[in-house]
């Protein structure tokens, strides 16, 4: 998995390989691609794998072609094959901070996190920050975040996302986006994306689901799901609700004197 051919060597037959394509050549790119978009949402993955190569034959320029072969290769876990496409980027691609998040994904994928933060903080120091002006602004400004985060700059993040939550003009659905990313940031743990996934996750069970989560809203813990079972005791019939939570937050939760129970 981590055996790499030496860049050099690499970086030499990208370089004469590069032409400029015709027209006709962009638009059969752009059907390819399209196709290929459509393939990877069925989760046919090797099919949409063998057209964004046949783009690239038509192609060599186009950098979005490659990283969404390199996306294919992390989808079906072939990370040598995503460092391998990776080298293949046109020289431009390789000084910017997209590069650079990406080859930090790949590593992460691949269990190195310390040279994913390495190559985070790289795109983090090429990267602008996001100055928010309306609504469009909120996602490139959790993405902005995010990166920082990843940097190790948390703290920071934090910070920015508090200053977000006090603009005035903001619907209940955009502070309840903000505090999203905030909580998530704030929690961090530094294990990368993953962080972000639902699939580490505990249960914690509540008569009252609605008081609760107000509980973790105010100390800024998130729910990924909440759910009423019935169970019966006694004779008796209750109904009890049952929250997930990612585990990244069990600090807080212990804190709130808050006890996991059972799943099922």
């Amino acid at each position: 998995m981590k055996k790499i051919i030496f860049i050099l060597s690499m970086l030499l037959a990208v370089s004469c390989k590069n032409k400029t394509p015709s027209k006709a050549d962009i638009a059969k790119v752009t059907e390819l691609n399209n196709k290929a978009i459509e393939l990877r949402i069925s989760g046919e993955f090797t099919k949409a794998e063998e057209l964004y190569k046949e783009a690239l034959e038509l192609d060599d320029t186009d950098a979005n072609i490659y990283y969404a072969l390199i996306g294919i290769y992390m989808q079906k876990e072939e990370i040598e094959n995503a460092f391998e496409i990776l080298k293949k980027l046109p020289e431009r691609e390789k000084k910017t901070s997209h590069y650079y998040q990406t080859k930090g994904n790949i590593f992460e994928y691949d269990g190195d996190l310390k040279r994913a933060k390495e190559n985070y903080i790289k795109a983090y120091e090429l990267t602008e920050p996001i100055t928010v002006t309306s609504e469009n602004d909120l996602g490139l400004l959790a993405g902005y975040a995010s990166l920082e985060t990843f940097a190790g700059y948390k703290e920071k993040a934090v910070q920015r996302m508090n200053k977000a939550l006090k603009l005035d003009w903001l619907t209940e659905s955009n502070k309840e986006f903000l505090e999203n990313y905030r909580n998530e940031f704030e929690y961090y743990q530094g294990n990368g994306t993953k962080e972000f996934s639902d699939k580490d996750e505990l249960t914690i069970c509540s008569k009252n689901i609605d008081s609760l989560t107000k509980v973790l809203k105010t100390h800024h813990i998130n729910i990924s799901g909440s759910s009423y079972v019935t169970k019966e005791k006694a004779g008796e019939t209750t109904k009890v609700g049952k929250m997930r939570i990612h585990k990244k937050f069990s600090s807080g939760i212990e804190k709130l004197g808050i006890k996991e129970c059972d799943s099922k």
